[in-house]
């Protein structure tokens, strides 16, 4: 459904309001907004109270804007930030595949993990080339077009086809740094990735192309922080296509690779799927719940119960 949606924020947290389909006033309170979006909080009540005045007589934040946008709706197989209930139905995946993903993905990490124990990531280690990062450069980059490839786009053959994933997510936001290091290398893999020139315009791909067709001359290229590029770009694509759940929630080899390797962070994005919640009450907390805010305001007859819509799926 489309509906004017607010967007409000204050010291770090963000509030998404909107009126959903049943005419009630649902307020989102999203915590770690500039780097790990989830909701908190929810509110909803009656359209009985203006959403403006709650955001700021009763939140007391600022709006930042309102869109008319559709909301509860989401692309076939790819996460983003607000998506939190049933991901396997909605993403369309079983946790046997997730597994299997995830094991290509813990070869990934623990190879580089192997090259860093040679080489330091500082300024100067970064450019450090070798045959083992040039092995490491051609297998991650393998893999990322396995992993785009998936999604089907126009002749899916090459990054000319790839590149259209970025008309529906914007992969500018999300970055991963190396822990563990004094000045831990911060890298968004695909920050620069472009229609007009998309094997060109991300350097670590353009430099797997290179050695490909002429490692003799290009092979000062496969360099660590190729590498650490080409491995982030594959963990960006994981989270896109099973979630960050399956990375950081789970307890097994390759989830524990990555937290004591790489911090996953999406920075600043307001690049969201905004859920369909819906409100109810309970016979007993019918028209008796109130919700009072730290500043006196109070929010009469709110619904003390809730419930997430699936989302709708649009084609790519």
């Amino acid at each position: 459904m489309k509906t004017d949606v607010y967007f409000a924020k204050k010291d770090g947290m963000l509030l998404i309001a909107y009126q959903n389909n049943k005419k009630q006033n649902v307020f989102l309170q999203v915590v770690y907004a500039d780097y790990a979006p989830q909701i908190r909080a929810q509110l909803i009540c009656d359209n009985s109270y203006n959403i403006e005045k709650i955001i700021q007589n009763a939140y007391k934040y600022p709006i930042l804007k309102k869109e008319n946008i559709e909301i509860g709706v989401k692309y076939k197989h790819i996460w983003k930030p607000l998506m939190q209930n049933s991901i396997e139905k909605e993403l369309d995946f079983t946790v046997a595949e997730a597994y299997r993903a995830k094991r290509d993905l813990g070869i990934l990490v623990q190879k580089l993990q192997e090259l860093l124990l040679f080489v330091e990531p500082s300024k100067e280690g970064l450019k450090a080339y070798s045959h083992k990062a040039r092995e490491l450069l051609f297998l991650a980059c393998s893999d990322l077009e396995c992993s785009l490839k998936k999604y089907n786009f126009g002749k899916n053959k090459r990054m000319n086809d790839y590149v259209k994933l970025t008309d529906y997510i914007d992969l500018t936001k999300y970055k991963l740094s190396l822990v563990g290091y004094a000045n831990p290398y911060k890298c968004c893999p695909f920050e620069n990735w472009k229609p007009e020139e998309p094997s060109k315009s991300i350097l670590w791909y353009y430099a797997y192309n290179q050695l490909k067709h002429n490692i003799d001359k290009h092979f000062h290229l496969a360099t660590l922080e190729n590498c650490i590029n080409a491995i982030a770009a594959n963990i960006i694509l994981f989270a896109i296509r099973y979630s960050p759940r399956y990375l950081y929630e789970k307890d097994d080899v390759c989830s524990n690779l990555i937290k004591s390797s790489l911090d996953y962070r999406i920075e600043n994005s307001m690049d969201f799927y905004i859920p369909i919640i819906e409100g109810e009450r309970s016979y007993s907390g019918c028209y008796s719940k109130s919700f009072p805010f730290h500043n006196g305001e109070v929010v009469e007859n709110i619904y003390d119960q809730w419930n997430i819509l699936p989302f709708i799926e649009i084609k790519l």
